[in-house]
């Protein structure tokens, strides 16, 4: 018997990540397994090479020994979000009388709402919600409370139906003989920000290697999504356009950046590449790629927010995760300039397991273990 153990996997814009867990003691995660591997990733919803990745994903479960450990056979798979959507559904339902509503009614809720807001190409992937009315009265549950009606408005993911197969087939042969789909925005969206911020609404921005998303959280459920594909990648490639630099050694440039400083012009980064020489780059024509690539994702999240009709007052928290920007030196400080807001770290709220970078694997292991059958 496999007991609160959950192999889960994450498709990344770079990288696919896989972690097999467990529940610790006092809400902790225990980490039995965690590996990746670099594949062409996805551009604008779509897999680079969809042909290869059956032969990534047997590389990646391989290098954990998955078959010889015997693991759980049930694998959560979480989707990105440019591979989903969010709509939004209300469904009601009398009560008899001043009858109790039940967990069925609750089901009952959920059911119509998801009849009504999925296109048929769809597989709704979660359902959650976003508020609860009895008799016009909103309430954080309706579950055992009195009225002669019950209203829900639900937040639905969905993507489309041929994604959903080809992964069901190529875990398949992997020997898993079940999956459960996950959405990355909402296990981040529910882990990494405090539930009495999501009250009132709270934004996470995640900005991974070539795609960003930006999503309204409202209670346990994600109100409006939008995401485009650029991300921290696109600033490495800068910098080997700019500097004519191997793509690794732009990489290492770009985490010896450190935007958040004033360059003087004789400042230099002491570049040491893969040639194994050192190359002297300007400090301040460094630090000028990178900020202008980083005021180009901050006008793209500002249209998101535009798009999803997202009044931004100084009360709504803005969460930031993914590698993209975070693990640039000053990126976040510089992307709150640019916003005009402050702008904190999505951390995953458990001990030595905080970098923003990993919030989204550990959510995924989180929210699985949650949901364990």
């Amino acid at each position: 018997m496999f007991d609160k153990e959950a192999v889960c996997l994450e498709i990344g814009s770079s990288k696919l990540r896989a972690i097999v867990a467990s529940e610790g003691v006092n809400n902790t995660l225990v980490v039995k397994e965690c590996a990746s591997r670099e594949y062409d990733g996805f551009f604008r919803g779509e897999f680079v090479d969809g042909e290869k990745l059956g032969k990534n994903l047997f590389e990646l479960f391989n290098s954990i020994d998955y078959k010889k450990k015997k693991y759980n056979k049930k694998i959560y798979i979480s989707l990105p979000a440019e591979m989903t959507k969010v709509v939004n559904a209300t469904a009601s339902i009398e009560l008899d009388g001043m009858g109790k509503a039940s967990k069925a009614d609750v089901e009952n809720l959920k059911y119509q709402a998801s009849i009504k807001a999925k296109p048929d190409e769809c597989e709704v992937v979660t359902i959650s919600p976003i508020k609860y009315l009895i008799d016009d009265n909103q309430v954080d549950d309706v579950v055992g409370k009195k009225g002669r009606s019950i209203t829900g408005c639900f937040s639905l993911i969905i993507c489309e139906k041929s994604l959903i197969e080809k992964l069901n087939s190529l875990v398949s042969e992997l020997g898993f003989s079940s999956v459960e789909y996950l959405s990355e925005v909402l296990c981040q969206s529910l882990f990494v920000i405090p539930e009495e911020e999501r009250k009132d609404g709270a934004i996470l921005i995640d900005v991974g290697h070539l795609t960003t998303s930006v999503a309204f959280v409202k209670n346990e459920g994600i109100n409006s999504l939008t995401s485009f594909s650029i991300g921290g990648g696109h600033i490495t490639s800068d910098l080997c356009e700019a500097f004519d630099l191997a793509y690794e050694d732009a990489e290492k440039l770009k985490r010896m950046c450190v935007i958040s400083v004033a360059a003087e012009p004789l400042d230099y980064y002491d570049l040491p590449s893969v040639e194994g020489r050192i190359q002297r780059i300007p400090e301040m024509d460094t630090n000028q790629v990178v900020s202008y690539r980083l005021e180009t994702i901050a006008s793209a999240i500002n249209q998101c927010l535009i798009i999803q009709d997202i009044n931004i007052s100084n009360y709504v928290p803005i969460y930031l995760t993914g590698g993209g920007v975070s693990k640039i030196k000053g990126g976040r400080d510089f992307l709150s300039k640019c916003l005009g807001r402050n702008v904190a770290f999505g951390r995953a709220p458990l001990p030595g397991k905080n970098k923003p970078e990993d919030a989204l694997i550990y959510s995924i292991a989180w929210f699985a273990l949650k949901n364990c059958d």
